[in-house]
């Protein structure tokens, strides 16, 4: 009976051992080779997909636990935004978004009160279609889309719903005169 629990116990350790090791953002290789499963307990390295091209360092907020080094740096006149309510035709109400560590890279998330934006006459949009990729569209395609994703309504191909975060720029008026989802896992 004892050797059976031994058994037992011996086999729920391994299981459970087998469980934490199978889980992990990705393999990393030491001297070319891989020992056990190669999962790094520490979240990648790797730019965040909610980081526009060219991120560096800047301010931000780290998760407990995080460890996603700097987070990252906006370009000059560049504003992350998260859509609050369905956008109308020239105007959006969105939060401030800033950058949080998680397990997987830093994601930006709004924070406060939502903030209400006018849209300028000519204005540059751009959709997500996937990982780091983008198509332009007219901006009542947006509002229609980040509308659609507020309100869970399926969204048409190639686009999807990735957490209601846009890159913006405004005007000298504060007018929003180009717009970009940004995409993450």
């Amino acid at each position: 009976m004892r050797s059976t629990r031994r058994t037992i116990g011996a086999l729920a350790l391994v299981a459970a051992l087998g469980s934490v090791a199978a889980c992990g953002p990705e393999d990393t290789q030491a001297g070319g080779t891989t020992g056990g499963s190669g999962v790094s307990a520490q979240p990648s390295a790797k730019p965040s997909a909610q980081a526009p091209a060219g991120g560096s360092p800047s301010a931000g907020a780290a998760a407990p636990g995080g460890d996603c080094g700097q987070p990252p740096k906006l370009p000059a006149g560049h504003k992350m935004v998260e859509v609050a309510v369905p956008p109308s035709k020239g105007s959006m109400s969105a939060k401030d978004a800033q950058p949080e560590c998680t397990p997987n890279d830093w994601i930006y998330h709004g924070k406060g009160e939502a903030k209400y934006y006018l849209f300028a006459e000519e204005v540059k949009a751009e959709l997500s279609t996937g990982s780091g990729s983008t198509k332009t569209v007219p901006v009542g395609e947006l509002w229609m889309h980040a509308g659609d994703c507020l309100t869970k309504t399926p969204v048409k191909q190639p686009y999807t719903c990735s957490g209601n975060i846009y890159d913006i720029t405004v005007d000298g008026e504060g007018k929003v005169k180009t717009i970009k989802e940004v995409w993450h896992p």
